[in-house]
């Protein structure tokens, strides 16, 4: 569930909520006032003798939405464990000097897996019963694109096709990565070291 759906999900339940409110505090009140409609009085007690299970049901609803966004808040991060892991897979192969068929094969697999395993976490932007929509995150394919470009089968690869494979996967993996994470609501630490070149504050010893 992403965080537009949340709070989707959490407007309308408020809503129904404050609606429940106003009509017992109508239905309430009217009585006081001395209101002809005596049915509101038993809708006023109706609401009370049900306010549990409405307490209840309403606390059940929002557990589920909670836990479906924990749980896709978690297959996010794992997806993007893989990401990287597969970028790094990619970097790696070419920055090998000795590179291999094998090697080849060991990171494309690697990048093929993580795409496919996307499908855990968004659906196709765009899809309908009757369209396949578009893939939600492009880079990614961006980045199988690159190194099929360097696939050693189709004969000896430059060392000048390796740097431009390697400079547009990580372009690829950059902008990826600027949306991506936005799900995520990352925050600034508090106490962050910005200053390149730091070195441990405190000595040596103990204060006793």
């Amino acid at each position: 569930m992403t965080r537009r759906t949340l709070k989707r999900q959490i407007r309308k339940f408020v809503s129904v909520m404050l609606l429940l409110i106003l009509i017992a505090g109508a239905a309430k009140f009217s009585t006081e006032f001395g209101c002809p409609l005596k049915w509101l009085e038993s809708v006023y007690k109706f609401i009370i003798d049900m306010s549990l299970l409405i307490f209840t049901i309403g606390a059940a609803y929002l557990a589920n939405i909670f836990q479906q966004r924990s749980n896709f808040i978690t297959n996010l991060k794992d997806e993007w464990h893989e990401i990287v892991r597969a970028k790094s897979s990619l970097i790696v192969y070419l920055d090998k000097p000795n590179r291999s068929v094998d090697d080849y094969f060991h990171a494309y697999q690697h990048l093929s897996q993580c795409i496919d395993y996307m499908r855990i976490v968004y659906r196709n932007v765009g899809e309908t019963d009757k369209y396949i929509g578009k893939y939600p995150y492009e880079p990614l394919h961006d980045m199988r694109r690159s190194i099929e470009n360097v696939d050693p089968r189709k004969g000896q690869v430059t060392e000048d096709a390796l740097l431009v494979a390697r400079a547009d996967i990580w372009d690829a993996f950059n902008a990826l990565r600027e949306r991506f994470l936005e799900e995520l609501d990352l925050e600034t630490p508090e106490r962050p070291i910005i200053a390149a070149g730091a070195k441990r504050k405190k000595k040596e010893g103990a204060a006793v």
